[in-house]
């Protein structure tokens, strides 16, 4: 039985922009979190559809579509604050 090799990609490799990160240095609010994750979560199936990756797009588009109700949701001036 032949072994896979296991190759990673660092995110540092292929990101280009030197030590700074898109994640601010301080506390979010769910508000700020869910925001950037559905932005992220865009680029990702953006990426993932690109290389014919479907089954992740299409996870990645899901988180996408759940992010976005929250935003919506803790947008809302009706939404409880916990």
């Amino acid at each position: 039985m032949k072994q896979k090799a296991s190759k990673l990609v660092s995110l540092e490799s292929i990101t280009s922009g030197g030590d700074e990160d898109d994640v601010p240095n301080r506390p979010m609010s769910p508000l700020e979190a869910a925001s950037f994750i559905e932005g992220m979560a865009a680029e990702l199936r953006a990426m993932a559809r690109n290389t014919k990756l479907s089954a992740l797009s299409y996870f990645l588009e899901m988180a996408r579509i759940e992010a976005s109700a929250e935003v919506e949701r803790l947008a809302s001036p009706s939404s409880e604050r916990h």
